[in-house]
């Protein structure tokens, strides 16, 4: 073989060598990169294990640790205050026993998911112990605030949990530790918070208690006035007061509002005291269907006394919108009560309109399917938006009292007023203007063709006993005028 056969064989060899290496060390980097994918995967895993529950997948107690260490650091730089909730489960123990640890794990996952869902971003929840959670709550601006968060949380546990064929009702005890009131660190507030717990628990569960003695005196306070409404809806202390809607033409009345009122030991209280303190402790639906049923039972009886075609109003809270049992009770109350469908008015704040507004659509058209009347109210107090009268099956609509009150010298409400005549009218939609109190205000709104007033001007509410004189007074007059015409 000569030196140039020679030298290509050997090259050939090399070559393949050369390839040989090439892949191994391919074979290597790729192995590699899979160690290095695996390990950062199970990396993930651990952390996500660390950092969340593996149960429920709220945050562990590490997560918790770091998110609050974070939280004090803020609230102390920024002279901030926060609010750690302990929250333990009343009665798990007895579901357990009763229906087995898968029962039960499933219990506490639903329990993680409502607990959340009342939660802001910025709080944090986590599972400490087997039935017990603990949250976060930073930038706490008010001690009020303690109390609405705990009726919220109280709130997301009111109804059973569908579990394995079973309606599991679970109720929570809650100790509330605040920063700096009741801790300067992580164990502290911890700790404070435990013994709120406790002190919650001896009391009988389903209630809180606030470490702090101060701020634990406004819950007692406010904890007092939900018992004392649940009391009021089984012991006769509501009652109904009615305002006259007055046809801005003819001056007859047209129709009136339903107004609830709550006379409790100390006074007569109007709705508007009460309903925010029932949104949040689950009262404001039992309330409404009370309201519904009193309303429709007293326009039946005058409707049977002679006075046809009265139409009653009957506010329906962001609450009852929001519930899906809404319509079966409307078509329930209308049967046993016996009112013409036509003769009752829901009247639909115009804020729950604008929060879900795909929710309200479908709730407003299975209303109307059942042929009541649909009234948008408090229009102008928000974000009014003209269109709602486009896209809502609406029958009339509310001008707000606050926008009526200052028609004679804001611009601004004159605008909204006219505009919103204008355009209802174009709709073929009553326009009714609340809060009417003067003399000034009845011309302008008649001077824009406003159809109907409600106010002091008109009549104040009124006991169901007066406005039946009232009705009756009216009844009187018009035949007067039928027997006389130049009377």
């Amino acid at each position: 073989m000569s030196a140039d056969e020679e030298e290509v064989v050997s090259r050939a060899a090399m070559e393949a060598e050369l390839d040989e290496l090439r892949a191994e060390i391919a074979w290597l980097r790729g192995a590699l990169e899979q160690q290095i994918v695996a390990k950062k995967r199970a990396e993930d895993e651990v952390r996500t294990l660390s950092d969340h529950d593996p149960l429920t997948g709220v945050a562990s107690p590490r997560r918790f640790g770091d998110r609050l260490s974070v939280a004090l650091i803020h609230a102390q730089r920024y002279k901030q205050r926060l609010a750690i909730f302990q929250l333990g489960l009343d009665n798990f123990g007895v579901i357990e026993d009763k229906h087995g640890r898968q029962i039960a794990d499933d219990l506490l996952k639903s329990v993680a998911v409502a607990l959340e869902s009342t939660l802001r971003q910025t709080d944090t929840i986590a599972r400490m112990e087997r039935d017990e959670f603990t949250i976060l709550l930073p930038g706490i601006k008010r001690e009020d605030d303690i109390g609405v968060v705990a009726d919220k949380l109280r709130l997301a546990l009111r109804s059973p949990f569908g579990i394995g064929g079973h309606d599991l009702v679970v109720t929570a005890s809650m100790g509330v530790a605040l920063f700096p009131d009741d801790g300067p660190d992580h164990e502290g507030l911890l700790q404070s918070a435990h013994v709120a717990l406790r002190r919650a628990k001896d009391k009988g569960g389903d209630t809180y208690e606030i470490h702090a003695p101060r701020t634990n005196a406004l819950a007692a306070e406010r904890l007092a006035r939900e018992r004392s409404l649940r009391r009021a809806l089984v012991q006769g202390e509501l009652s109904l007061y009615y305002q006259p809607v007055v046809d801005c033409e003819t001056g007859a009345i047209v129709g009136v509002e339903a107004l609830l009122r709550w006379r409790n030991p100390e006074r007569l209280m109007s709705a508007a005291e009460f309903i925010p303190l029932a949104d949040v402790t689950g009262l404001a639906v039992p309330l409404g269907q009370w309201t519904l049923r009193h309303a429709c039972l007293q326009g039946k009886a005058w409707h049977d006394a002679g006075h046809e075609g009265l139409v009653v109003a009957v506010n329906i809270s962001a609450r009852q919108l929001q519930h899906p049992s809404l319509v079966k009770l409307v078509r329930r109350v209308l049967d046993e009560t016996g009112l013409i469908p036509g003769c009752l008015e829901l009247e639909v704040p115009e804020t729950e309109l604008v929060r879900n507004p795909e929710l309200a659509i479908e709730r407003l058209n299975a209303l109307k399917e059942l042929g009541v009347r649909l009234a948008l109210d408090d229009f102008g107090t928000g974000d009014s938006v003209l269109t709602h009268l486009y896209r809502y099956p609406m029958d009339s609509l509310k001008i707000d009292g606050s926008i009526v009150h200052d028609l004679a010298t804001d611009r601004n409400h004159e605008a909204v007023a006219t505009a919103a005549i204008a355009l209802a009218k174009a709709r073929r939609i009553k326009v009714v203007a609340e809060g009417v109190e003067t003399e000034a205000q009845r011309i302008l709104l008649a001077r824009w063709q406003c159809d109907r007033m409600q106010g002091n001007l008109c009549g104040p509410p009124a006991a169901a006993a007066d406005t039946e004189k009232l009705l009756l007074r009216q009844k009187k007059t018009a035949k007067a005028l039928l027997e006389d015409p130049s009377a």
